[in-house]
């Protein structure tokens, strides 16, 4: 194949690749054809002529001098206001994004990989494996692929990073919650929050999550019409769109649709709420607001923290996570009642009981 300026072929094991190279003092583009992404190496090396062009074109023009000047805040800043993120998960971006990326003014085109594993790296002392791999993918999904898709840059600079492992040093977890931790966080609530109303519902609230293992955003989104028949009917959650803060929106995935048998003692705890909800919503605030986790959950956590309660709304789920698994209940009855895809997330939520551990020990000799 004939020789183009710009263009240079590489062969390797693979086979063949051209790459073109268009450097300048103010623009640097690289892009690479591989002859086994197309239909054959002489479209390969036609894509690459074309691509080349097509370049030199827009430098011509002044366009792509016009995105020269495009820093890691821009991509990102052009991800949130353009990609279908729920308005929660926008919240989440931005917080991470904010403490963790430290490259923000840099030009897209002068930034490199090793600005990507410097950032990760310094994460390990004060963040955990989850929130690692969050920033990571901020890194990829937000800020370079919209780098890519714009033209900007011609390469992924997040292939090949491995995600560094969080140095915290891990504290047991237990999940375990009785009966007289629950009344006596109610109890907390009725004595602290000023809305009887609201402490009341609040309270409803917990008994609810307590007995059914429901996502708080399910039970919070529950109406009157859910629970019928003996069982209550989970189709829907309290969560964000892209412009509203709180939203009735379909259920996190197509497993957690599910009907969950009412317990006798949550029985009349049901009417008592039927009964004292004003609206067709269960879980309205005395303000007709939506009783978010956000809202009722900073309250119980910092009562709870005040008076040395380990409890949170989501450890009820864990609760009956480990209840299911430790009292051997089959595996299909377990994700149906949990809502979860398969019965390794309900292993997952489930946390080891104490007591048969402690059984477990003794069976050395």
């Amino acid at each position: 194949m004939r020789k183009e300026r710009y263009i240079t072929e590489i062969k390797n094991k693979s086979g063949k690749s051209w790459k073109v190279r268009i450097r300048t003092d103010e623009i640097d583009v690289v892009k690479t054809f591989n002859e086994k992404d197309y239909p054959s190496a002489k479209i390969a090396f036609e894509s690459a002529v074309k691509f080349r062009d097509k370049t030199m074109y827009e430098i011509v023009q002044g366009n792509i001098q016009k995105t020269t000047g495009a820093t890691v805040q821009d991509m990102f800043d052009f991800a949130m206001e353009s990609y279908p993120y729920s308005f929660e998960t926008k919240r989440k971006h931005k917080l991470l994004f904010n403490k963790y990326i430290s490259h923000k003014d840099k030009r897209m085109q002068e930034l490199t990989r090793a600005d990507i594993v410097e950032d990760l790296n310094n994460m390990v002392e004060d963040a955990s494996d989850n929130t690692i791999a969050h920033v990571l993918s901020i890194w990829k999904n937000d800020i370079i692929i919209t780098a890519l898709s714009k033209d900007i840059i011609y390469r992924d600079l997040t292939l090949g990073i491995r995600k560094p492992e969080s140095h915290l040093i891990a504290t047991p977890r237990t999940n375990e919650v009785d009966k007289a931790t629950v009344d006596k966080v109610k109890e907390l609530i009725l004595n602290s929050i000023q809305n009887h109303y609201n402490a009341h519902i609040a309270c409803y609230l917990i008994d609810v999550l307590y007995y059914t293992g429901m996502r708080p955003a399910e039970a919070e989104a529950l109406t009157k019409s859910d629970i019928r028949d003996g069982y209550i009917f989970v189709t829907k959650e309290l969560g964000s769109s892209r412009d509203d803060q709180v939203t009735v929106r379909r259920c996190k995935t197509k497993d957690s649709v599910r009907s969950i048998p009412i317990h006798p003692e949550l029985k009349p705890i049901l009417d008592e709420l039927m009964e004292y909800a004003e609206e067709e919503q269960l879980f309205l605030r005395w303000d007709g607001q939506y009783m978010t986790s956000g809202w009722i959950g900073n309250i119980i956590t910092r009562l709870c923290k005040a008076n040395g309660i380990k409890f949170n709304l989501y450890r009820l789920r864990h609760n009956m996570a480990t209840t299911l698994v430790t009292n051997n209940v089959d595996q299909k009855t377990t994700i149906e009642l949990l809502g979860h895809a398969n019965y390794d997330m309900s292993l997952y939520y489930a946390a080891s009981n104490d007591e048969l551990k402690e059984k477990a020990i003794t069976l050395v000799s």
